[in-house]
């Protein structure tokens, strides 16, 4: 399919449509869901570049390990015009809509097709790496924190981000409720009679077995965040929802409740720097 994506001449947009549309029992409606998230994805992780993210990047070169359709780099190249981005992906299909998105946006991405834990560049070789939601989709998430770790400067930046698993919200891939909470080999047997939908490829982790792998795999000094809701994503939720989303973000920045939103917060975000 990549091949044929690259050479039909489609706009970004048309480019987004034509992979979802090829996924198997999607109706239009999540089409268009789906598309209209990818297509807003480079505005709305402006935030992050300014936000969380800023100081691992420092507004200079990064690795977007798992960049899918490229918003994140999109993203950066608004930020940063002439910055020098490189995405890494399974995905050669979403490889050629991230070219698009990134020279639409002014930047010419340097790009891999790669599985993430045997990544093709040198030891010590890349300034800083930000995987956003892909640790627990990988095989083996310690191979991938080593390579990680390999790739990375001394004194480089990473950042990661993935879902809680024992989240009192819903799965956020497949929009189930207590999933994390049961035993791994029930939840897709779960998952499937709930929704009709596949989990076989999401190992969500809970914050302190993530710490614990981080420590094991990698020499980061690192620190987990409790995200807050964006803004931008209150501005579209309904007005009971929104108040929701307002008191969450309000309770959440208590420092006395952190441990608890460690436990069963919705996700969270993790920013280290390699030891020298």
């Amino acid at each position: 399919m990549a091949r044929e994506l690259y050479a039909s001449g489609l706009p970004l947009e048309g480019m987004v449509r034509f992979v979802y549309s090829h996924r198997h029992g999607w109706d239009k409606k999540r089409i268009e869901l789906r598309s209209r998230e990818v297509l807003e994805g480079s505005g709305r992780l402006r935030e992050d570049l300014l936000g969380w993210l800023a100081p691992v990047t420092r507004g200079e070169t990064f690795m977007d390990l798992g960049c899918g359709g490229g918003m994140l780099m999109a993203a950066a190249c608004d930020l940063y015009p002439g910055l020098r981005v490189i995405g890494v992906d399974v995905s050669m299909t979403w490889l050629v809509v991230a070219q698009r998105y990134v020279r639409d946006h002014g930047g010419e991405p340097i790009l891999a097709a790669a599985m993430a834990e045997a990544l093709p560049f040198r030891d010590g070789s890349i300034p800083a790496v930000i995987s956003l939601d892909v640790i627990e989709h990988v095989k083996d998430p310690d191979v991938y924190l080593a390579e990680i770790d390999r790739v990375v400067q001394p004194g480089g930046g990473v950042a990661l981000s993935t879902p809680n698993r024992f989240s009192l919200t819903a799965e956020p891939h497949v929009f189930v409720w207590g999933v994390g909470w049961l035993p791994r080999r029930l939840q897709a047997s779960y998952v499937r009679k709930r929704s009709g939908k596949s989990y076989t490829d999401t190992v969500l982790m809970s914050s302190w077995m993530l710490a614990r792998r981080i420590r094991r795999m990698t020499k980061l000094k690192f620190r987990i965040l409790i995200p807050r809701v964006p803004k931008a994503n209150i501005e579209k939720f309904t007005p009971s929802k929104g108040v929701l989303a307002m008191a969450y973000n309000w309770v959440a920045g208590m420092i006395l409740l952190r441990p608890l939103f460690l436990y069963v917060g919705p996700f969270f975000r993790v920013v280290g720097w390699k030891h020298h």
